[in-house]
């Protein structure tokens, strides 16, 4: 038997701090992955931030939040890649 490890990010180090009230909301509605209730629910950062973007524009997210904001976290998601992200972490 080989004994694999896997790398991975917390989702709750990348949302930026005072979006926690309203992003969780936005981006777990339809999401083609679980949040539920697993024990590290890992995904890419690519597919998260497919998801995030189809989900996130001005209408929809809290005052003071703009496109520069949304767009700098899409690009971040971008830059790490086929990185893994946990979900519930």
């Amino acid at each position: 038997m080989k004994k694999e490890t896997v790398e991975f990010i917390p989702v709750s180090s990348l949302v930026p701090e005072g979006w926690e009230h309203w992003f969780y909301g936005i981006i777990s509605e339809d999401a083609p992955f679980s949040w539920g209730d697993n024990n590290r629910t890992l995904i890419t950062a690519l597919r998260f931030h497919d998801h995030c973007a189809d989900r996130l524009d001005e209408d929809i997210v809290e005052d003071g939040v703009n496109m520069v904001d949304i767009d700098n976290f899409l690009r971040q998601l971008e830059e790490l890649g086929q990185t893994y992200i946990d979900l519930e972490n």
